[in-house]
């Protein structure tokens, strides 16, 4: 059964946030940006007491893969998407801990149910359950006292799958990009897949097509460069079961990481409540938040607003920008800090995401 198009067409918020050009925000006065830089170096009894201050909200940080940029792994090397060095990672949070309050994801239902937040608050979440979350992130996440979500996929843990695009990644590092791109020629011909490195690797995403893209990069990587599991990309179960004895919360991301845009209802239960089922088989239960995999507008559809209307108990996750001004249970919105670390970079970036935020919602209305 196809499910009815929602009116208005859903997800509105991360639609009208992601067409929301990006506004330009000044940098704080000359002054300002001397004392951010250079405060440090003052003895203690001279350094300004300067808390900067944002709109009260939830603020929720998405991170991917945290690396030590001295010692990479090998699929560290060729897989730059979406990481973090440690360093930065430390910086970006002791930012963040000087201005907002840090709240678990789970509490998030309940703070929303005693009214409106009351200042700041901040959650932080990781996508994809890399092994480098546990390495590199964990020390620095237990340093400073939070308590973050991980959003993790079964079939990743049990080493039946692993993240297509890394595998991509290694492939055309290693000079596979021509064969990759035959081979995604003869599943998928409608597409002429280009078989530059650059070229190809970012049309796996622009073209992604459900279930061939994942098949045929895990089988040119089997015939050419031997079993994905060495290159250990995702935590299994006993990591995973390691940050949760820390007190790590743990997420839904799918069983495999498919788009859920491209799949059906049946297909998207078998997605979200088979991975919770899986991980329940090991001692190892997930909250009822999940991270829509990539975790832009288009990556959502129909199906899934229809499948998440089914289930008021679910709440869903972007990851395309954005602060939460308001509870949108199915629009749940989260962003990146990227690279930058110091206060007069990070500063206006926030503000960025939030008069972006406003101007969506605004459109909204």
């Amino acid at each position: 059964m196809t499910a009815p198009t929602p009116a208005p067409p859903w997800p509105l918020l991360q639609h009208a946030l992601e067409a929301t050009p990006t506004p330009a925000v000044p940098l704080p006065p000359t002054l300002g940006r001397l004392v951010d830089r250079y405060h440090t170096w003052l003895p203690p009894t001279w350094r300004p007491n300067r808390r900067i201050r944002f709109p009260n909200g939830i603020y929720i940080l998405v991170y991917h893969s945290i690396v030590d940029p001295e010692d990479r792994s090998l699929w560290e090397q060729c897989y730059r998407k979406g990481e973090t060095t440690k360093d930065k990672f430390k910086k970006q949070l002791e930012f963040i801990l000087q201005s907002m309050t840090p709240i678990a994801l789970s509490a998030l239902p309940a703070l929303w149910a005693r009214g409106r937040p009351d200042r700041p608050y901040c959650a932080i979440t990781f996508d994809d359950g890399f092994v480098n979350n546990l390495t590199h992130a964990h020390p620095i996440i237990s340093e400073l006292g939070l308590r973050p979500t991980i959003f993790v996929n079964s079939e990743f843990a049990k080493k039946k799958q692993n993240f297509f695009r890394v595998l991509a990644a290694v492939l055309i590092h290693h000079g596979h990009a021509r064969h990759l791109a035959a081979n995604l020629r003869r599943q998928a011909p409608q597409h002429p897949w280009p078989e530059d490195d650059p070229g190809l690797f970012n049309e796996l995403k622009k073209h992604y097509i459900v279930n061939v893209v994942e098949e045929v990069t895990e089988a040119t990587y089997r015939e050419f460069l031997g079993d994905p599991a060495d290159l250990n990309i995702h935590l299994d179960r006993d990591g995973v079961a390691e940050l949760m004895r820390h007190g790590w919360e743990i997420g839904n991301h799918t069983r495999a990481h498919r788009l859920l845009s491209q799949q059906n209802q049946e297909e998207i239960t078998h997605a979200i409540e088979g991975n919770a089922d899986d991980w329940r088989q090991e001692a190892i239960p997930l909250i009822d938040f999940i991270a829509y995999p990539v975790g832009r507008a288009q990556d959502a559809g129909p199906e899934l607003w229809h499948w998440m209307q089914q289930r008021p108990q679910w709440h869903g996750m972007f990851a395309n920008g954005g602060v939460n001004f308001s509870l949108q249970r199915t629009e749940w919105l989260r962003f990146s800090l990227g690279d930058r670390t110091e206060p007069q970079e990070l500063e206006p970036m926030i503000h960025q995401q939030i008069r972006r935020t406003l101007a969506a919602l605004q459109h909204c209305r």
